[in-house]
């Protein structure tokens, strides 16, 4: 016998789900559908409620995990530290983008206030 077939579903949801954190660290999530992102968002957050969830279940039931799965627990966490600084400097960049066509952020001492009322022509 292979082993415990929950520590195996648990093995390929860390992996399903590292797959979907890859994708949006490469970038490839950029390119596509804003509907498309928020679908693999959802099905990401259901993934991650799903693996607690048997995640639980082992524990409860006092299976032993494997290497298997200790590795791929290893790289899920490794893959989502990697992802967390590209997701937080494409939130800045929109953040900025968004400020700025509200006509908000730095005076230049050209315009006035965060209305963008130009003050003076040089």
């Amino acid at each position: 016998m292979k082993g415990d077939p929950m520590v195996e579903q648990e093995r390929r949801m860390m992996h399903r789900l590292l797959r979907l954190f890859r994708l949006e660290r490469d970038g490839r999530l950029e390119r596509w559908p804003i509907g498309f992102v928020f679908a693999l968002i959802t099905r990401r957050r259901q993934y991650i409620e799903e693996l607690m969830s048997l995640d639980a279940e082992r524990r409860r039931r006092g299976a032993a995990t494997d290497g298997s799965l200790d590795d791929a627990a290893r790289a899920l966490a490794r893959e989502i530290g990697d992802t967390l600084q590209p997701a937080e400097t494409r939130a800045e960049r929109l953040r900025s983008d968004v400020k700025a066509l509200r006509g908000e952020g730095t005076n230049s001492g050209v315009k006035g206030f965060s209305s963008g009322r130009v003050l003076g022509r040089g």
